[in-house]
């Protein structure tokens, strides 16, 4: 009973592990040449010098049981269970498991760029190279005000950098939290010296000079920074999949017990297709029901079942905190504040036909997993 499982983050680790717990023999394909490790940590690794984010240790692979193969990018797998890797070595499996996850969004204006001193913070080369230009130079520059964005620029401040986010939104983290919420996030921001620029975009990223790189607005207005950090979002390549037939829409498509559209291939984590975005917590739950449901696939026992819950936007350093779960409020109406400070407090609930439907918080978690738990039973009711 082989199993091959591609990706090895969170939800591909923990997939081995169950899969191999139960008695299948399990390769874990990593593309990276490091121990698989949690990415949320990657800005840590980048601004704090955290030394080690490794998932498990590598002795632990093999008590276990897992043959952990590093540097071994798959370039193609097959419905015949086969997997190609990029040394031109091939294995053949009697089940699958695809847990490739996401890989950063790239804008145009960095596509196929010569500027060097611009990086995403996706991997951890990526972390360990911001970590050295950050001791070379002072100005940095954040395209995107998302919430890896955000910590990003908290943690880069915490070594005395010069921070600017760029967001071509209206306002920060719309996408999880309301207006009055997102007034208090750029007042704790700005608060930590944070300098926004918000309703714009960059059209351009060039060399100025050696040691500098020029940012170019489409307002017309230009930066000079000594680096600039990408953190504009998560794309996913759906590229191996889609050549070995799989379903895809955005990511692959499978069902409530993580199957794809050929049998006995499972998916799981960010390249999974649900509504709702894969929090680390999800990833963990969906590599045990995929671990569990390809070997029940091959042995024929009984099958689990995923099912989603809201996934929690959460981000806390130091005093800063800021959570979201559910739907943010559309307009007033929906809005019941429960606490409110323009300065620094933002409490509040959404509700839809008097049903609890979202709780978002900043500068403080007061009841909001109390109201997190409410929500998820009035959701089930």
């Amino acid at each position: 009973m082989k199993i091959g499982i591609i990706g090895a983050g969170f939800a591909g680790v923990t997939a081995a592990q169950v899969a191999a717990e139960a008695g299948a023999e399990v390769t874990l394909y990593s593309a990276e040449k490091m121990l698989p490790y949690f990415r949320p940590r990657l800005p840590e690794i980048a601004f704090e010098k955290r030394s080690n984010i490794a998932i498990k240790p590598l002795e632990w692979y093999s008590e276990k049981s897992i043959n952990l193969k590093l540097n071994s990018e798959v370039i193609s797998f097959n419905p015949d269970f086969s997997v190609v890797v990029s040394d031109n070595s091939k294995e053949n499996f009697d089940a699958l498991i695809i847990a490739t996850g996401g890989k950063s969004a790239i804008p145009p204006f960095a596509r196929n760029s010569n500027v060097k001193k611009m990086f995403t913070i996706w991997n951890l080369s990526d972390a360990i190279a911001i970590s050295e230009q950050a001791k070379r130079g002072s100005r940095v520059v954040i395209i995107g005000g998302g919430v890896i964005g955000l910590e990003t620029a908290l943690r880069a401040t915490n070594m005395g950098l010069d921070i600017t986010v760029i967001d071509r939104n209206s306002r920060l983290m719309s996408r999880n939290f309301g207006t009055k919420a997102s007034q208090v996030i750029e007042a704790l921001m700005r608060k930590q010296n944070v300098k926004l620029l918000f309703d714009t975009s960059v059209s351009k990223v060039e060399n100025c000079t050696d040691m500098t790189v020029k940012i170019s607005l489409k307002n017309n207005e230009n930066l000079l920074c000594d680096f600039v950090i990408l953190s504009i979002g998560a794309g996913f390549d759906i590229s191996l999949a889609t050549k070995a037939g799989l379903n895809t829409d955005k990511r692959i498509i499978v069902d409530n017990e993580l199957r794809t559209s050929s049998d006995g291939i499972f998916a799981a984590g960010d390249i999974a297709q649900f509504p709702i975005p894969c929090s680390a917590k999800e990833a963990l739950a969906q590599g045990r029901i995929a671990g569990h449901n390809a070997v029940a696939w091959l042995t024929g026992e009984e099958t689990r079942t995923y099912n989603p819950e809201p996934v929690i936007m959460r981000l806390k350093h130091n005093d800063f905190e800021l959570y979201s779960v559910g739907k943010i409020p559309a307009n007033s109406n929906e809005e019941r504040i429960l606490e409110f400070d323009a300065a620094q407090l933002y409490r509040g609930c959404v509700y839809e036909d008097n049903t609890l439907s979202g709780v978002q918080m900043v500068g403080s978690d007061k009841d909001f997993m109390k109201l997190w738990k409410e929500m998820i039973n009035s959701n089930n009711a």
